[in-house]
């Protein structure tokens, strides 16, 4: 495939001084993606005096497919991979990283975290935080190590930015107590880290480093799926002389929330926002803007509102439905009717959906980590939207748009109702602006009250 070439503002930003910090952040369907990797190319190009081997990461595992459709990967002196890749790549070449010390799956690590809690609890009782849901302690430990807080000193100190509920300052040694137990318990294993603490470790080991990096310049795509503690990591990775462009859509945050660049370990030269969006019909660019003007997103202080769109067409559509056998197959027909002539994302709340449908789309694309190669033109691909972030489709199927998915249950029992709202609005929006031209949502209960109440944004039918 040929890479879509920028025009207009997006040649300034491809070019830009190859030096310091910038960030560039655009609407959906701005061509963030396509800004990234010229901008990569143009940092490596050896025909120029600000050549230098670059670093053009992304968070999401399958994007990196998809770059390799972009013809990304045949750059001179550019080197594309995922954060994971590169940290252990990195702490691999310090000595700090052996043979299968990562735990590998949530599954794993909820598994140590539940018997940390349970030894913690033996010791301690159950009164006050150690009465809290696990849940509670999944998404508390997580959220310690995404954002650098794993000495006790840093974390009882801390303002737990992005956290909108209360947790009482007594609290917290608790909450370390099971931290530092569960850290024990995996050591225990051979396991030295966790996929959401690498970057801590990471960080660390780069400020112990010495001067000399690897790469002159990096390019991150998607930086908004980034923890802060994987951005100071990488700021801490380029050459002096170099450059770090950060690349991301302020609306689809899902990690953390109100993190100044600073606090993230950025010094801003310049913030570019692209408003323009190329990708989306006007009609469903308006329902993604109603979602980005709910409640939820008013704390966000970089969101950038879209305007400028593809030609028009037809209206979302929302289909009700009697239950979720009815639902699939209407949507195993609609894809398939529809892949005969475009490209058709199904997307999912969560991976537990995804074999409702397995079986009928085989042979489809699936979105996951183990994603190889990216398939262009007509055909299915489906997976949760999480996992469809960075793409887009002719025709998104979005499933599922209920009160009892959105926000999801256990983010609501792990962070509270604030904040489970806010982190699934933001999913909804990323899933109903990965659709080019057709968006249809399906629905076999209550509708999920963070889809606007705007009259006019999408048309019903019932089957």
């Amino acid at each position: 495939m040929t890479l879509p070439r920028p025009v207009g503002e997006q040649r300034r930003v491809v070019s830009m001084t190859p030096s310091g910090h910038a960030v560039v952040l655009g609407t959906a369907g701005s061509g963030k993606t396509t800004m990234a990797v010229h901008r990569a190319a143009h940092l490596g190009d050896p025909r120029t005096g600000h050549a230098g081997p670059t670093l053009l990461l992304t968070y999401n595992r399958a994007l990196l497919a998809y770059f390799d459709h972009l013809g990304a990967a045949t750059l001179p002196n550019v080197t594309v991979c995922n954060y994971h890749r590169f940290a252990r790549g990195y702490l691999n070449a310090r000595g700090l990283m052996g043979t299968d010390e990562i735990v590998k799956s949530d599954q794993s690590r909820k598994g140590f975290i539940r018997m940390a809690l349970d030894d913690v609890r033996r010791e301690r009782g159950t009164a006050g935080v150690l009465g809290r849901d696990e849940e509670f302690f999944f998404s508390e430990l997580r959220y310690m190590a995404q954002h650098g807080l794993l000495t006790r000193e840093t974390y009882l100190a801390s303002e737990r930015i992005g956290r909108r509920q209360a947790l009482d300052p007594a609290a917290r040694p608790l909450v370390f107590d099971v931290q530092d137990r569960y850290v024990a318990l995996r050591a225990a294993r051979g396991f030295r880290y966790d996929w959401d603490d690498i970057a801590f470790y990471a960080r660390c080991a780069f400020e112990l480093d010495g001067p000399q990096r690897m790469y002159r310049h990096i390019v991150i795509d998607e930086g908004q799926d980034f923890s802060p503690e994987m951005i100071r990591s990488l700021a801490l990775a380029m050459r002096a002389d170099g450059s770090l462009t950060l690349f991301g859509d302020v609306a689809q945050q899902i990690y953390g929330r109100g993190i100044s660049w600073r606090r993230a370990g950025l010094n801003v030269n310049a913030v570019w926002r692209f408003e323009h969006n190329y990708r989306n019909t006007p009609e469903v660019a308006a329902l993604g803007l109603e979602i980005a003007a709910m409640p939820y997103f008013r704390d966000q202080p970089d969101m950038v509102a879209p305007r400028g769109f593809r030609a028009s067409g037809p209206p979302p559509t929302l289909v009700r439905l009697s239950d979720i056998v009815a639902e699939s197959s209407f949507v195993v027909q609609q894809a398939r009717a529809a892949s005969v002539t475009d490209s058709v994302g199904v997307l999912l709340t969560r991976h537990e959906d995804e074999p409702r449908f397995a079986a009928a789309f085989q042979g489809a694309q699936r979105l996951d980590r183990d994603l190889e190669r990216w398939r262009g033109g007509p055909g299915i691909s489906y997976g949760t939207v999480h996992s469809a972030k960075g793409f887009e489709f002719d025709t998104v199927i979005l499933v599922g748009v209920t009160a009892d998915r959105w926000p999801e249950p256990r983010a609501v029992a792990a962070d509270g109702e604030e904040e489970a709202t806010a982190v699934g609005g933001r999913l909804l929006y990323v899933g109903v602006t990965r659709a080019r031209q057709n968006l249809i949502m399906t629905a076999t209960g209550d509708l999920t009250r963070l889809l606007p109440g705007a009259d006019g944004l999408w048309t019903t039918v019932t089957r």
